[in-house]
């Protein structure tokens, strides 16, 4: 596989830093992803990837497009209301990003159909841009099961996060990736735990997701593109206050997924 001339001058920027360069950008367009929620996150997640070249991306979500969804899920506009958001997402993605291509799930994911679903698709890393506890948790697991390194982000209200998770049998068979043995999404947070609502019950700030999906869909991209990356830290930000914290994901002994 190599560049053209067109691929040259269109990934020319990203491929000027010099730990990416034209074999970095190759192994973009050889990638292979999955995003599971395509709204105010996933959509933004999904464009930056195409955008950069990543050559297969998995769209999974069966929600539709909403009126109150345009003032943050820009890449839909009014003529999308009522069309499903994976669908749409995918035809304007691969009109505009040739080089990527572009397939949609139109379906929610859940423990019944999940192992179907995974059967079907190898992505080499998935994207947790879900909008609720529940599936969260399920993209954990499947993380686990299949040994998927997880790039996740939430936000309600003013309160964002996001944070890096590879699962322990992956760091046993690449010790290079210099990362110690952390907590999954389980860990920190159990099946019983009692979370805040999410953003279409609290609401949210356009911008402020723009932040979280940026910080997600970038280190997937450095994840990928061979990168170090900060595995198994939880990085909260306060969007009022513009301001960052961060915890290590603890590993609990007794989690029921990674352990």
């Amino acid at each position: 596989m190599s560049l053209n001339d067109h691929q040259y001058i269109l990934y020319s920027k990203q491929m000027l830093l010099a730990d990416v360069s034209e074999q970095g950008q190759l192994t973009l367009m050889k990638a292979e992803v999955t995003v599971v929620g395509v709204g105010g996150l996933g959509q933004l997640v999904a464009q930056y990837l195409a955008a950069s070249g990543v050559g297969h991306v998995h769209l999974i979500d069966d929600d539709k497009v909403a009126l109150s969804n345009l003032p943050r899920q820009l890449l839909f506009s009014a003529n999308d209301i009522e069309v499903n958001k994976a669908q749409v997402a995918a035809n304007k993605l691969q009109q505009r990003n040739p080089d990527s291509q572009v397939s949609a799930h139109p379906t929610r994911l859940t423990s019944d159909n999940y192992l179907t679903l995974f059967n079907t698709i190898s992505p080499q890393v998935i994207f947790d841009c879900s909008d609720n506890f529940a599936t969260r948790q399920l993209i954990n697991r499947i993380a686990v099961e299949r040994h998927l390194p997880l790039f996740s982000a939430a936000i309600s209200g003013d309160q964002g996060q996001w944070f890096a998770y590879l699962p322990e049998s992956v760091l046993t068979k690449n010790p290079a990736l210099n990362t110690k043995p952390h907590g999954c999404y389980h860990c920190v947070f159990p099946a019983d735990s009692l979370l805040s609502q999410n953003c279409s019950q609290m609401g949210v700030l356009g911008p402020a997701v723009g932040i979280m999906a940026s910080m997600q869909a970038l280190a997937g991209m450095n994840h990928i593109i061979g990168r170090q990356v900060e595995f198994g830290v939880l990085h909260r930000f306060d969007a009022k206050r513009l301001s960052w914290s961060k915890a290590t994901m603890a590993i609990d002994k007794h989690c029921c997924v990674c352990r």
